[in-house]
């Protein structure tokens, strides 16, 4: 079967072989990572965050992340650079959006595939490699703002958040939009990539096992629930979550103390598909 020529007459070997790639300009292409997890208490929402070391943006705090090497996918870079920077290994990580504003980075034409890390357990992280620092802040979004704090650095970011419409196509839809007010902020567009990655997680959280990457292994059900609540930002009717939950989790047969009541409560796993349990 004879080759297939294009217009200019060239075979694909042909083609590729002339073909160079420096007539056009490439962009650098980074992996940044949102860790969520949440509060002993149940009570926020706690974010991974790295203070930068180095220019651009030298002692503001991020998310960690890097530029993507060229024998490595977006995911493993992903989980390289969260290890290199925070020493977490192993976690949970979903691609959440690519943010391509032009002049997001100053020192050159950077776009960022950005994921979302959830956590179960708030392991004690330090600044390594470029990061000079790594800590966990408390996320709070009320009263139209997003809040990062730190008590123990004395870190409290602020964003101003305003639900502004959008249009594709002839569809509609709401999106926040932030402004800073705190003389401490992000760095880069690191505070889009926050909101676009809890936009989501709220949109898929009902309808996911999502919730089950941020809990124990063994959880009572109104620690779900109050988990559920958290993320969702809304009250949950008792009987509609357990009919919800319930094709999800198995009883241990025992019993544990619940995080959010107090007592003495049901213990349950999660199965994503129910076998017998072994204790």
């Amino acid at each position: 079967m004879a080759e297939i020529r294009d217009k200019n007459g060239l075979t694909e070997a042909e083609f590729l072989k002339a073909y160079k790639p420096g007539n056009y300009e490439r962009p650098s292409v980074t992996a940044d990572i949102m860790v969520l997890g949440t509060s002993e208490d149940l009570s926020c929402l706690k974010l991974l965050l790295i203070r930068r070391g180095g220019h651009p943006y030298i002692g503001h705090w991020a998310l960690p992340g890097g530029f993507i090497e060229k024998d490595e996918t977006a995911y493993q870079a992903a989980a390289r650079e969260l290890e290199e920077e925070t020493g977490l290994t192993d976690v949970y990580l979903n691609q959440i959006y690519t943010f391509t504003k032009p002049g997001r980075d100053p020192r050159t034409w950077v776009m960022s595939i950005a994921y979302l890390a959830l956590v179960s357990e708030l392991k004690q992280v330090q600044g390594l490699d470029d990061a000079a620092d790594a800590d966990w802040f408390d996320l709070r979004i009320a009263d139209g703002k997003l809040r990062l704090e730190n008590e123990r650095l004395g870190v409290n970011i602020i964003y101003d958040i305003e639900t502004k419409q959008f249009k594709n196509g002839r569809i509609l839809y709401d999106n926040w939009v932030a402004t800073p007010v705190s003389k401490d902020r992000l760095a880069f567009d690191h505070i889009e990539i926050i909101i676009e990655s809890i936009l989501k997680l709220k949109a898929e959280f009902e309808h996911t096992d999502l919730a089950f990457n941020l809990m124990e292994d063994k959880f009572t059900l109104p620690d779900l629930q109050a988990l559920y609540e958290l993320v969702l930002g809304k009250k949950l009717y008792k009987t509609n979550f357990r009919a919800m939950v319930q094709p999800k989790i198995q009883p241990t047969g025992e019993k544990r103390k619940s995080i959010i009541s107090n007592k003495m409560s049901a213990e349950y796993i999660y199965l994503p598909e129910k076998t017998e349990y072994v204790k």
